[in-house]
Order: C-alpha cells, then sequence, then structure tokens
C-alpha cells in the first residue's frame, strides 16, 4: 500500500460500454481500494453510447456515491475517445485509466502507485500523471 505521506488525490476514469453487468462490481472493489490509499478520489465512468442500461446502472451509483460521477455520451464515440472526455473531466492530479470489465483489479492500484512514485522519484517528472493499469505494466 501506499504510505500516508505519499497519499495523491486520485481520479479513476473508465469508459462503460455495454458494462451494466460489471460497473457495479468495479465501483464496490473500487470504494473497498481508493479510501485506503487516497483522502481525495472520484470515480468517472463515461458511458460510450451503451446499448444495454449502463446509463441506468451508472446513475444509480452516482445517487448512492458523492465521489462516483457519470458522463452520457450522445453515441458510441469509441474507447480513446471515451477516456478523453473522462480525463477532461478528472479534478485530482493523478489519473488511473481502466476498463469497465474488470479485467484490471482495482486492488492492483496500490502496486501500480507505488511502482510510479518509485519511477516518479528518480525521474522527478511533474505533478499531474497519467497512469492506465494494465496487467503488463505491474511486471
Amino acid at each position: 500500500m501506499v504510505q500516508s505521506h505519499e497519499r495523491r488525490s486520485i481520479s479513476v476514469v473508465t469508459p462503460v460500454y455495454n458494462g451494466e453487468a460489471s460497473v457495479g462490481e468495479l465501483c464496490r472493489r473500487l470504494a473497498e481500494v481508493l479510501p485506503r490509499i487516497s483522502a481525495q478520489h472520484e470515480v468517472i465512468l463515461v458511458n460510450d453510447g451503451s446499448r444495454d442500461r449502463s446509463w441506468e446502472t451508472i446513475s444509480e451509483l452516482c445517487s448512492r456515491s458523492p465521489v462516483v460521477r457519470g458522463l452520457n455520451l450522445m453515441r458510441n464515440y469509441g474507447q480513446h475517445n471515451a477516456l478523453l472526455c473522462g480525463i477532461r473531466a478528472a479534478k485530482y492530479d493523478l489519473v488511473v485509466t481502466m476498463d469497465d470489465d474488470l479485467q484490471h483489479p482495482p486492488e492492483e492500484i496500490p502496486r501500480l502507485l507505488m511502482w510510479f512514485t518509485a519511477h516518479q522519484k528518480r525521474s522527478r517528472t511533474g505533478l499531474c500523471a497519467l497512469l492506465h493499469l494494465a496487467s503488463h505494466a505491474l511486471h
């Protein structure tokens, strides 16, 4: 886990496409992980023109949690555009992007932040960073 003196504010951005079945579980798991590693955090769910009830599910999640925010795109613009919309809406200094299908477990975010912190100290990068949670990045 990231030590308290290394805690950062974190925005997690997730494009959602037909993710009605998985987005609730994603938010539940993020709600367990994020408070342990960040005092200030948000989850931005970007509905990318889903054909299922993803937007209704996102709206319900937003109504239940003040840290969950939803963006609803008019049509399917594709994953990269949905990510960019979410990144532009992010309000914290560290942005973690991840998919809505739980292929990348939220429980790996602390490891990703430890990796980033170690590399940031060596390279002295800026205060703002964008990290994509991908299993291959942690090996």
